[in-house]
């Protein structure tokens, strides 16, 4: 069921996961179902910035100011991604 993710959501890595950058990429092990998953350098990005907590809105400012892509697209891009993530208890998400 997808997360509901509002431009005030706040985004941060689950405590039951560990991960690592692999030359710009990511490759994150989720530590409760032992499954691994792995990140293009924007998702990479995405997940260098959620380290700390930081709301959906933070994150899409950065990457408009770091790539070269429509906002609606961009936006909609890292919604499926951080849902994703959420899904697969990689990321929380708080109202």
């Amino acid at each position: 069921m997808p997360v509901a993710l509002a431009i005030e959501s706040r985004v941060v890595a689950s405590k039951d996961q560990v991960s690592s950058d692999l030359g710009g990429e990511a490759a994150i092990l989720n530590l409760k179902n032992s499954v691994y998953y792995g990140l293009d350098p924007v998702g990479a990005r995405v997940w260098q910035l959620i380290q700390e907590p930081v709301t959906f809105g933070q994150i899409r400012d950065v990457l408009r100011a770091e790539y070269d892509v429509e906002p609606a697209r961009l936006e909609a891009d890292i919604r499926n991604l951080l849902q994703e993530l959420a899904e697969q208890g990689l990321v929380e998400i708080s109202q």
